[in-house]
């Protein structure tokens, strides 16, 4: 490796800031009202802060020291992600992300890398000299041999050069817990590595849409103190060493502790409990990622990799009480004094309509400075697969109404059962992960609306410095009346899916340095060569991972307009999302027919065409033609799971040119429903009618 290294000193503004401060050494004299002090002596000063405080305080000192190398390599199986996390030199790290060749995880990719803005990005092939084991005990092995590398290339067991740093005084509040066979642990070493935390292995013992049995989490708890005790720091209460535990781990999200419906809890909720089904006192905060490799390891690289500098806020709920206690405009204004860029959508235009006409566009503006995420709000109603904003049940809007995302986003939803199906994207919880939601804290099962910490609490607490996993939840000593109105000693059903470690804040420096490793490509030489042996398909594809959606756009654009016999429907299906970024929906329509039936039944690809739906079906009406394009196209691509309310979107359109048109498009459904689905065919229709 040939990194360009830069020494790091820390010094602490003596203000009354949430942030920690850092910057390079100066003599005091110079510094003026800044003091430096060593990592050690600003852990010690942590300690005095209020105990919930002190885990976002000390994630946020560790994430200042990171020195982020402006690169990102991309993998596409476990021994070159092993490989690529091993060339990380202690607090000098760079993002790993993994390719499995899905739609979503190249948008992942892209997404991230418009975030992170790195100079360079590359691809690591595996030479074939590396393999992921198949034996439980062998791969935990390669797992934690990489993991030791991570710390230092000296190292020759992690626990001994994390021990080296405990000794200096720097104790990460955190612990990690995975199982070696699981699908999220590229998350698991990434964590560890990249916030200094200690990796503890399990065998999970269920599947990720199955409810835990209450056994089982007591099992996974039990697991967690043994490795929180082994750590050798204290850990027993809220605001000692050991604070928050991450669960890597594709097990049930919710647990199941009885007959009644109230018996539904979530597991991360449970966990960090004593005693038998959380009776106990709280200890720590919890969080967990579910996903395949590919889902995981962008989750965590986002966790460590950036920071928030806006925020996007929809209140779905009007002014009265106790809706008002959530109330978005509140809470964007506190983040605007947070010094985050934020778009507010309230009253009086939050409903349905607003909605969909806001969707046209992703959620996310870009910005000039690298490093860039959104921190997203929204308070609706409903069920798994909905939600409803002010106005009832025809304000609702399905799981593929949700927002693309420019650029990566965490979320917090006031919504009754957002992520009681989080691994499934039918769901409003699970497509919203599926599109890009890093760290998501949502309810697994219906809270009540005094379940949830009120909205503009929440952003006054990731404003203070409060580490998401802790913010979401209520304090186990509450300051507040509105804290007080809910009992935090019971385990109850917000679930946060995520790295719970996430703070507002900066990242660490960039540095400059390259990789020199076997297997390495350069994308953007790729690109060149690529063009230029007329593999487009393949040059669009890098383009759009590059985060060069301009120069796609263009390259695309010159296809369809000159070789459209080049022009491949896989790379029609890569330029879908580019050109709902730039705003050509024209040319998506155009993608969408070149797609074919190959690609034309994924989710994202009729959801982008249904997102854009209210700007293409306005702007047709200049354009006769393409108007009749785009009225065929939805028709015939009516989504699984929403079939009735787009079939009715679809007919609200069609009846101010013809009734029998638009009653039509919803008869038609009615041989393929079933009975229970008579009902909400018929009101759609009345609604039509009116």
């Amino acid at each position: 490796m040939n990194w360009n290294l830069r020494r790091l000193s820390l010094t602490l503004a003596l203000l009354s800031s949430p942030c920690i401060a850092l910057a390079q050494s100066t003599p005091i004299a110079e510094q003026g009202a800044q003091t430096t002090v060593t990592l050690p002596e600003l852990f010690q000063r942590i300690d005095q802060a209020e105990p919930v405080r002190r885990a976002g305080l000390k994630a946020s000192l560790l994430r200042q020291t990171q020195q982020s190398v402006s690169m990102v390599v991309i993998v596409d199986d476990g021994p070159s992600y092993l490989q690529a996390i091993s060339q990380w030199e202690g607090l000098i790290r760079f993002p790993i992300l993994w390719d499995n060749g899905s739609v979503e995880a190249r948008e992942n990719i892209a997404r991230f890398i418009r975030a992170y803005q790195p100079a360079k990005v590359y691809r690591l092939e595996d030479d074939g000299d590396r393999t992921l084991s198949n034996d439980r005990d062998e791969r935990q092995e390669q797992i934690e041999d990489a993991l030791s590398k991570a710390y230092s290339d000296q190292a020759a067991d992690w626990r001994g050069a994390l021990s080296a740093v405990h000794d200096q005084g720097l104790v990460s509040p955190g612990i990690v817990l995975t199982d070696a066979m699981d699908d999220a642990w590229p998350a698991a070493i990434a964590l560890a590595a990249g916030r200094l935390q200690p990796l503890g292995f399990v065998i999970n013992r269920s599947a990720v849409h199955k409810e835990l049995e209450a056994a089982h989490a007591d099992a996974l708890e039990r697991s967690a103190q043994h490795l929180a005790k082994d750590s050798g720091h204290s850990w027993e209460e809220i605001g000692d060493d050991i604070d928050v535990i991450t669960l890597a781990l594709n097990t049930g999200y919710k647990i199941k502790t009885g007959e009644a419906n109230p018996d539904i809890i979530a597991t991360t909720d449970r966990i960090g409990r004593k005693e038998h089904n959380g009776s106990g006192e709280r200890w720590a905060w919890c969080g967990q990622i579910i996903g395949d490799e590919a889902r995981s390891s962008y989750q965590a690289m986002c966790a460590l990799f950036l920071q928030f500098d806006q925020a996007f806020i929809w209140d779905g709920y009007n002014s009265e009480q106790p809706w008002s206690t959530y109330d978005g405009t509140e809470a964007g204004e506190v983040l605007k004094a947070a010094n985050l860029k934020i778009e507010v959508n309230d009253e009086p235009v939050n409903r349905i309509e607003n909605w969909h006409r806001r969707m046209v566009n992703p959620v996310g503006r870009f910005e000039s400075e690298p490093s860039s995420a959104v921190f997203m709000m929204m308070n609706s109603k409903g069920s798994a697969r909905r939600f409803d904003l002010v106005g009832g049940i025809s304000e609702e809007g399905r799981a593929g109404d949700v927002p693309t995302f420019n650029l990566p986003t965490a979320l917090h939803i006031v919504h009754s059962f957002s992520l009681q199906q989080a691994h499934n994207p039918i769901s409003v919880g699970g497509r919203l992960l599926e599109r890009g939601v890093f760290a998501y804290a949502g309810s697994v099962d219906e809270p009540f609306l005094s379940g949830f910490v009120p909205t503009p609490l929440i952003a006054r607490r990731m404003a203070g410095g409060l580490i998401f996993g802790a913010a979401v939840r209520y304090d186990p000593r509450p300051a507040s009346a509105a804290e007080a109105q809910f009992d935090p000693s019971k385990v109850w059903k917000i679930a946060v899916l995520g790295d719970p470690m996430i703070t507002f804040g900066q990242t660490g420096p960039r540095i400059e340095g390259d990789l020199n490793s076997p297997g390495l490509i350069d994308l953007a030489e790729r690109v060149k060569s690529s063009a230029k042996d007329g593999n487009y398909t393949q040059a669009i594809e890098d383009l759009v991972m590059l985060g060069r959606d301009e120069d796609a756009a263009r390259l695309a654009e010159a296809l369809l307009k000159d070789q459209p016999e080049a022009f491949k429907p896989q790379a029609a299906r890569t330029m879908m999302p580019v050109f709902q970024r730039t705003g050509n929906y024209n040319a998506m329509i155009d993608c969408f027919e070149y797609m074919g039936n190959e690609y034309q039944s994924e989710r994202l690809m009729q959801d982008l065409l249904w997102l854009t739906a209210p700007y293409t079906l306005v702007r047709g009406q200049s354009d006769p033609a393409m108007l009749a394009r785009v009225e065929a196209l939805l028709r015939a691509n009516l989504r699984s799971g929403q079939t009735i309310p787009d079939a009715e979107r679809l007919a609200m359109h069609l009846r101010n040119r013809s009734m029998d048109s638009a009653l039509g498009v919803l008869e038609s459904l009615r041989p393929s429903l079933r009975e229970s689905q008579i009902d909400q065919l018929d009101r759609a229709i009345a609604r039509v009618k009116r």
